[in-house]
């Protein structure tokens, strides 16, 4: 080979492997092509005369799609997984016979069978809280409304991959039929819910290592979907002219759903690097390097005054170029910037609505923010609030969180669980995003109240408000820079790293 066929080569594989490292960790999906041969344990339960099931046809549409279908009993063990590349769970194997047969396998696992979820540890154990199987008999009007689902999470590598928005579409054709809702964790990813209720999840998923209900860390990918045992066949699909619509394409989108849940299952998971302050410091000096960084602050601010000078300075030795503007500055400030810190010292009062509109990536360290920024809902101690704050909170001082999202590069590396953040208890400000968020932690024993989450650009954030840029939240109260563990600091630089770069 000629030497200037090898430089050729060499630099095609050098773009490939750039693009590849440059790939957000929510787009990695197999492609159906790659299916062919993957081998699937499918569990069902035994078929009754009077109650007819779709499990014949979900085995027949796996194996079209290019799997090799093993058949299991509800009553056989965990060890039939052995050697299989995914695990299905109908909805017709009794889930008290079932168990946690099959919630410690190291094998990705997707299921429509509600009653399981509380086993998997994928839900609470409250039937009608945590969990809810809606049926004709039971729920008439309510069966009907669960029709029309909605895409919670435009930026979820399922969505995604179909380019599906925020927006209704049809679950099932018309006709009641029994579907499945689910309430999961912090940590995972709502692709779509019903009837308004963010959390009431139709389908959702965890990453691996993602923190499950009582702590329970994922062995594997786990996907929940709303079937029930009869209307595999009732999923939305077009085909023929109308399919050349996008809005109807986009409408009937219940078995291209359905598919892409199952790739995203089998699809290799997410694997952040280990725990490595100085590596991750070195990577985010590399790409902080002539950077230009807005750093909003109250000039001459008391509390925290000196903490934001260190903050700034610490910004300022990764390699950004940091212009500090005061709050009451205009938003115009951002132009041109690389990324807009938004210091705690702010007054959310004087801030205003500054930055919320801004294409430029945010990092906002004040959990009080999070409503005019559209990060959450308008409700003070509702939809945000914090620990600690003197006068103003009903819960004490805090100085550790809970990784709930360890398998994120925002996680610095983490391990699931308590981390101590801040040396000395303090205040500790959190928020509830919005489905399409993804959560890092939690504050301890409260998994609705975040404490770090990202929006990504284009996410659905509160009211239907789509992220112009990534939107951070990291809860940097004024003076707590200083006292930050080097936890706290490997998490301010995962969260800076992330909010600049979106790895």
């Amino acid at each position: 080979m000629k030497l200037s066929s090898m430089k050729k080569l060499l630099a095609v594989a050098a773009t490939v492997a750039a693009l590849l490292l440059s790939v957000p960790v929510f787009a990695q999906m197999l492609p159906v092509s790659a299916l062919k041969g993957k081998k699937v344990l499918f569990v069902t339960g035994e078929p009754e005369a009077d109650h007819p099931t779709d499990d014949g046809l979900v085995k027949k549409h796996l194996e079209s799609l290019g799997f090799v279908v093993t058949m299991a009993k509800e009553t056989d063990p965990a060890t039939k997984a052995n050697g299989m590349d995914l695990v299905v769970i109908s909805s017709t194997a009794n889930a008290h016979v079932l168990q946690a047969t099959y919630r410690d396998v190291s094998i990705p696992v997707f299921t429509w069978n509600t009653y399981e979820y509380p086993e998997m540890r994928m839900t609470g154990p409250h039937l009608h809280t945590d969990f809810e199987v809606v049926d004709p008999v039971q729920h008439y009007a309510q069966s009907f409304s669960e029709l029309y689902g909605y895409i919670a999470s435009a930026t979820s590598p399922i969505t995604e991959s179909l380019g599906l928005k925020s927006e209704l579409f049809g679950t099932l054709y018309l006709r009641p039929a029994t579907v499945g809702w689910g309430k999961p964790a912090a940590s995972a990813r709502v692709v779509t819910n019903f009837e308004g209720f963010p959390r009431r999840a139709g389908i959702f998923t965890y990453e691996k290592d993602s923190s499950m209900y009582d702590d329970f860390v994922a062995p594997a990918r786990r996907v929940g979907f709303y079937l029930s045992d009869d209307n595999f066949h009732l999923l939305t699909a077009v085909y023929g002219p109308g399919a050349k619509d996008p809005e109807l394409r986009a409408w009937y989108s219940g078995l291209k759903l359905f598919d892409a849940s199952v790739r995203w299952a089998v699809s290799p998971p997410v694997t952040p690097q280990a725990y490595d302050p100085s590596r991750l410091h070195e990577e985010l000096a590399q790409a902080a390097k002539g950077k230009k960084l807005l750093f909003v602050e109250r000039i001459n601010a008391g509390e925290g005054k000196e903490a934001d000078e260190h903050m700034v300075a610490h910004l300022k030795a990764l390699g950004f170029d940091v212009t500090i503007a005061d709050q009451m500055d205009p938003q115009a400030k951002a132009d041109g910037m690389d990324m807009v810190v938004l210091s705690a010292t702010c007054s959310k009062y004087k801030l205003a609505n500054k930055y919320r509109d801004t294409t430029v990536p945010v990092l906002v360290l004040e959990g009080l923010f999070a409503d005019t920024m559209r990060m959450a809902g308008r409700g003070r101690y509702v939809d945000y609030g914090e620990h600690g704050e003197e006068k103003e909170s009903d819960d004490p001082p805090e100085n550790y969180l809970n990784i709930v999202g360890a398998w994120s590069p925002m996680a610095a590396g983490l391990k699931p669980g308590l981390v101590k953040f801040t040396n000395e208890t303090g205040t500790i400000k959190w928020a509830r995003p919005t489905p399409d968020a993804t959560v890092i932690a939690t504050l301890p024993n409260e998994d609705e109240e975040r404490a770090i989450f990202g929006y990504a650009k284009g996410a659905t954030m509160d009211g239907g408000f789509l992220a112009p840029a990534r939107r951070t939240l990291f809860p940097l109260d004024n003076p707590a820079f200083d006292d930050l563990t080097p936890q706290g600091v490997a998490l301010f630089d995962a969260t800076v790293m992330w909010t600049l770069t979106g790895k």
